[in-house]
């Protein structure tokens, strides 16, 4: 199902597709501030240019401001489809198909997103993904 369509079971899920969302949003907009607000300052994230590179935050940061810097980048869309949400105390992985829209052209990756619950708050802790053929709406 759609990250914009699905419908949380509980608020451990509102929260975590909540922050899904604002990742998605902030990258649409161009707003790093937006998308890093959805991480833990001690995440990391597979490097979208070398996927045997993590990045940490200040990586993700970097990153994304060097794509928005980019002129080819264009008009970015996210369109994330999630399959499974496991939740298991104070941590959470999310599995989710991605059709990431940026340089005149649509990609697509295989994600695993997972969260950590903090002080009562879930944030992002560590993305990583691995670029597959496109799929099908199901």
């Amino acid at each position: 199902m759609r990250a914009s369509e699905y419908v949380p079971r509980n608020e451990d899920e509102a929260a975590i597709i909540r922050l899904i969302r604002t990742v998605g949003a902030g990258w649409e907009r161009k707003d790093v501030d937006q998308i890093m607000s959805a991480y833990a300052p001690d995440a990391t994230q597979r490097a979208w240019d070398n996927p045997d590179v993590m990045r940490d935050y200040a990586g993700i940061r970097n990153e994304a401001l060097g794509a928005f810097r980019d002129p080819d980048l264009g008009e970015v869309g996210f369109d994330d489809w999630i399959h499974r949400i496991y939740i298991a105390n104070n941590t959470a992985a999310v599995e989710i198909n991605q059709r990431f829209h940026g340089w005149s052209r649509d990609h697509y990756y295989r994600d695993v997103w997972m969260f950590v619950r903090r002080k009562g708050t879930w944030l992002l802790f560590r993305y990583d993904y691995e670029p597959q053929p496109p799929f099908l709406a199901q």
